[in-house]
């Protein structure tokens, strides 16, 4: 029996690069921050799968025949603290078969998995590459079989399977504040690089505008939008050294970017960012925070205007109080700095 904890992730501005043959190679340039808040998985091995000895069956043949092992079943349960319709149980169980398939699993092992999220699904928040990536690692840290890369690899196979994101799972690998250079699955095709920062943040969304990454990733226009923004603005950011002395270019960067993928000209998004900016002005809290989208949820993150003065925890929750009177649902978390690579 294993339990991981993974925590979510942002996306601040990306570009879509999923037109390879290989989910490997499939991806996002962009750049984007680890949460604490996340998933958590347990997994636990139960009976093995009978096995059936064909050469006992097959009475009268002059050879020897391999065992013919039964393919073992998973049962997944999936508790969200936020709830949704979004919920794959089946995500979860194709993991576990292609870790089968790479030989990292016993092909006729059962396995119980219990999936707990602590963060909206469909927001931006990274559920589904933080889940399938807890899992991995649950499974890793049960068997100890290959490398730690091996498992994000079918991490990100699965998320790109089922459209849920394009470069989470990469992000995650490497921690922090991220900037991925080149798509792709960790360790590689997909480089990123990273710098830790110290600060609570506080994520925010709309319940009632939750969409799915693949309405963007796979609309062309949407496609060639914001692939031409994210592309431009990760050009300007890999020419400078990445560490905490790039945030506030990361900040302007991530504004433009909004702009220029036509993101905030959507009316819920606009609707929201213009409510988020109304109470931390009110609160004259407007030197101190930053309001940033996520990409892809209607939903934005309150970031430290400056990377030497991180956000006091009350001044956060008293945003969050008011802001549930204007019927927006927020949390807070702070940027994780565990890294996997």
């Amino acid at each position: 029996m294993a339990t991981v904890r993974v925590g979510g992730h942002i996306t601040l501005l990306f570009s879509i690069h999923d037109d390879a043959l290989l989910p490997r190679n499939q991806g996002s340039r962009g750049a984007g921050i680890c949460l604490e808040h996340g998933v958590s998985v347990s997994i636990q091995e139960s009976d093995r799968s009978e096995v059936i000895e064909a050469g006992q069956e097959m009475a009268g043949w002059d050879q020897d025949i391999p065992d013919i092992k039964s393919k073992g079943t998973t049962e997944v349960t999936i508790n969200a603290q936020i709830p949704s319709e979004s919920l794959s149980e089946q995500m979860y169980d194709d993991l576990i078969d292609e870790l089968r398939q790479a030989r990292l699993l016993p092909k006729d092992a059962n396995y119980s998995i219990h999936v707990d999220i602590e963060l909206p699904l469909s927001q931006g928040f990274g559920m589904s590459a933080a889940g399938l990536s807890a899992l991995a690692l649950a499974c890793f840290q049960m068997t100890e079989k290959g490398s730690v890369s091996q498992y994000f690899r079918a991490a990100h196979h699965i998320e790109r399977r089922y459209s849920g994101g394009l470069g989470d799972v990469l992000g995650l690998y490497v921690g922090g504040v991220e900037l991925r250079t080149h798509p792709g699955s960790p360790p590689s095709p997909g480089v990123a690089r990273s710098f830790s920062l110290d600060s609570n943040i506080l994520l925010i969304w709309q319940s009632s505008e939750s969409k799915h990454t693949s309405e963007y990733i796979d609309h062309p226009d949407w496609k060639s939008s914001i692939t031409r923004a994210g592309d431009a603005a990760v050009d300007r950011l890999a020419t400078k050294q990445w560490a905490a002395s790039i945030w506030n270019e990361l900040l302007k960067e991530a504004q433009t970017f909004g702009r220029m993928s036509k993101m905030l000209e959507e009316p819920s998004r606009q609707s929201m960012l213009a409510s988020v900016q109304s109470v931390i002005n009110e609160l004259n809290l407007q030197a101190k925070v930053r309001a940033r989208l996520c990409m892809l949820g209607t939903s934005c993150v309150l970031l430290p205007a400056k990377a030497n003065e991180p956000l006091d925890e009350s001044d956060l929750r008293q945003l969050s109080e008011r802001l549930r009177s204007l019927r927006l649902d927020s949390l807070v978390t702070r940027i994780a700095s565990q890294r996997f690579v």
